[in-house]
């Protein structure tokens, strides 16, 4: 039978569709929608699964600490790119003009605070440019940050082996702080990064033999340097000292007559610095000018600074004297009361006693539980961030004492976690044992962090 031909009508006409009812096309999809969640959760569960995996297997290689310290190092390059300051890749800073009589004076002065720098320099060359005090910050600094990026590495491995989570984060942010990226480069030059140097270098030997010489060696020198070293970095140096005291008995006798040397010597090496060193020099001002003047290659050009070593070495200040021991707390603390910055002060101890909050649980957590003995040392860890507060009353050069500061808080964490104390990790396990208390400590963590960004963004 012929079909029937179909008329163009009938051709336009379109084909029924069968189609569901919003409701029943919304419940077709919410069934579906959980399988495809369940789905993406598994990819993303097997992937990072797998990227631990990778990650675990690479930081218990032998040698992983080396790679840990060059990705650490490159976080350090990351938050000083934050930053306005371009002082570590050669562009000159301004600011070195204030710090060159650290690099010009030498000890034919006298025994006196902060010539060491420039008398190792005389025994080398006669004379001194500003090029070669560039290059000497440059490679103070870089060693620096190397080796502090080491250290962090070698915690955060550490860490990583003991399955501390928080531990590894925090040694992270210790890189990535610009508490301890920044200071010595702003203040370029200056002799904060050398006393840094022998403070880095105690953390490397603390726990060996050397460290029954090289303590005290290490002691005189920072406060020859510098006698900011005793406020800065010995404290910290100390109160490691007591933890291995304390915690070990194999060489305890020895360990304690090397403590109670140290402390002695360094308190009369201190007071003989600031307050008596100065009746013992051999030359005027004007004397010693002429000598750092004919050092100079560069004094033409840039001249020298010499408000600096006038006070601090004669007393002289803006026609009067305050070279007696009274006068001179005074002068410096009235100095001091003049110039705080309440809004800069309450910044950096925002920007820094979060964290420093962190750690002290830990020493709070450790105190309570330890055996009696051992109770001493942890005390005394928890007294370290008032090192801060007593610096930026007697100071206004605020920066530098929160990045030291900030390292010897972190140090203290390395002594104890090297040393497997396993109520560390019982704390840091208890920190964050559930979802809340995880997420107040990322808020606080990043809103520290937050606002170190601010405070040194600001040129």
């Amino acid at each position: 039978m012929a079909q029937k031909k179909k008329t163009g009508k009938e051709k336009n006409q379109k084909k029924p569709c069968l189609r569901l009812k919003p409701a029943e096309e919304f419940g077709k999809i919410r069934e579906k929608a959980p399988e495809k969640l369940r789905s993406a959760r598994s990819l993303c569960a097997e992937a990072a699964a797998g990227l631990y995996k990778k990650t675990d297997s690479l930081i218990r290689m032998k040698h992983s600490a080396a790679l840990i310290t060059v990705f650490f190092l490159l976080l350090m390059l990351f938050t000083y790119s934050l930053t306005p300051f371009r002082y570590l890749f050669g562009n000159f800073p301004l600011y070195t003009t204030r710090t060159t009589q650290f690099y010009l004076i030498d000890y034919s002065v006298g025994f006196v605070s902060r010539a060491l720098v420039g008398h190792i320099i005389s025994l080398f060359t006669d004379k001194v440019s500003m090029a070669l005090i560039v290059r000497l910050t440059h490679v103070a600094l870089w060693l620096s940050l190397i080796l502090q990026s080491s250290l962090a590495a070698l915690a955060f491995k550490k860490s990583w082996l003991k399955n501390s989570p928080l531990l590894c984060a925090l040694f992270v942010l210790f890189v990535m702080s610009h508490h301890t990226v920044i200071p010595n480069v702003v203040n370029f030059g200056v002799l904060d990064t050398y006393n840094l140097l022998l403070a880095i270098l105690y953390v490397y030997i603390s726990d060996t033999k050397a460290a029954y010489i090289l303590t005290p060696v290490i002691c005189f020198t920072g406060i020859i340097l510098h006698y900011e070293f005793v406020l800065a970095y010995i404290t910290f140096i100390l109160s490691a000292e007591v933890y291995y005291i304390v915690k070990n008995k194999k060489g305890r006798f020895l360990r304690t007559a090397v403590f109670f040397f140290t402390v002695l010597s360094s308190v009369a090496l201190t007071i003989y610095l600031m307050f008596f060193s100065k009746y013992h020099t051999r030359m005027d001002a004007s004397e010693l000018y002429d000598h750092m003047a004919s050092k100079y290659t560069d004094v033409k050009g840039w001249g020298l600074f010499e408000e600096y070593f006038t006070y601090y070495i004669y007393g002289d200040y803006q026609g009067a004297n305050y070279s007696s021991p009274a006068d001179f707390i005074k002068f410096l603390t009235q100095y001091s009361v003049d110039r705080i910055r309440p809004f800069s002060h309450i910044c950096y101890a925002l920007s820094a006693f979060p964290v420093f909050g962190v750690i002290l649980y830990f020493w709070i957590y450790i105190f309570k539980r330890a055996e009696k003995r051992m109770r001493l040392p942890y005390f005394v860890f928890m007294l370290q961030p008032l090192m801060l507060v007593l610096a930026m009353v007697i100071s206004t050069d605020t920066s530098r004492w929160a990045g030291a500061n900030f390292f010897s808080n972190f140090m203290l964490l390395w002594v104890v976690l090297r040393s497997d104390e396993p109520l560390l990790l019982e704390a840091a396990k208890k920190i964050t044992g559930s979802r809340p208390k995880k997420a107040i400590l990322s808020f606080i963590i990043i809103g520290s962090y937050a606002l170190t960004v601010y405070i040194y963004s600001i040129p």
